[in-house]
């Protein structure tokens, strides 16, 4: 289906309604429905079947849902699928050590496309990463400074020992991702901060980084710090406000 395909590749999110048995029209009639509840294409071949299918299939896209449902007409029962083609929010891992491994793992559940970045590998491995988008080996630095980064994407920097933590940031601070986040703590996150300013980095760029990382939930534990991460990339997503930025989130 053309138009279907071109929704997807253009990311935008719409249902799939697919009649499933019914006593009023033919098995496997389709419509695709966007997420206002406007039919763009297709037919149930009945106005108010396609009307209560457009309704299920708004609620379905609004909680990202793909599941069965009966309708009923006054004579007549339909039983229908409907298939969300959800956009998928994107995750960028650089560093591939403990705490994203449980970064990665808590955004898996959230429905994230996640890729790390990573020289080890040894860490870098599919055994560690079997859901991941993406795993790209080599220079972490060079690899997220050339990947296409829009609005969608959010990045948390964690290398190993914090080696490229400063240099990353460097690198993708003017980028228009929704969420960059650092493992930090106060002390050294100030001094990184200072040195983007002696580069003249803008101070409004420089605000937009999370730093120390996370929400304070308290924990600090990894999978703790990794779960903080990922509630404060969700409050950005929806717009939530906290103040309780964590004072020492650290990596391993």
């Amino acid at each position: 289906m053309r138009l279907l395909a071109e929704k997807q590749e253009a990311d935008q999110e719409v249902v799939l309604v697919t009649v499933i048995s019914s006593d009023c029209c033919s098995n496997g009639l389709m419509m695709v429905v966007d997420r206002d509840g406007a039919i763009l294409w297709g037919s149930l071949g009945n106005d108010l079947l396609d009307e209560k299918a457009a309704r299920e299939a708004k609620t379905c896209l609004n909680r990202g849902l793909s599941r069965k449902a009966c309708i009923t007409l006054e004579k007549s029962s339909t039983e229908i699928f409907t298939t969300a083609l959800v956009k998928h929010d994107r995750l960028l891992i650089a560093g591939a050590g403990s705490v994203a491994h449980y970064v990665y793992q808590f955004a898996r559940l959230l429905g994230y496309n996640v890729t790390i970045f990573d020289n080890r590998a040894e860490m870098l491995t599919r055994e560690r990463f079997p859901e991941a988008h993406e795993l790209i080996l080599g220079d972490i630095v060079k690899n997220i400074a050339s990947y296409y980064i829009t609005e969608d994407v959010s990045i948390v920097i964690a290398t190993h020992h914090h080696e490229f933590d400063e240099a990353i940031l460097q690198k993708v601070i003017a980028f228009p991702a929704a969420y960059i986040g650092m493992l930090s703590n106060s002390r050294k996150i100030a001094v990184v901060f200072d040195n983007l300013r002696a580069l003249g980095i803008a101070e409004e760029l420089i605000a937009k980084v999370h730093s120390p990382i996370g929400l304070n939930l308290g924990g600090k534990k990894t999978a703790e710090i990794a779960l903080a991460i990922m509630a404060e990339i969700q409050a950005v997503k929806y717009g939530r406000t906290f103040n309780v930025s964590s004072e020492k989130n650290k990596s391993d």
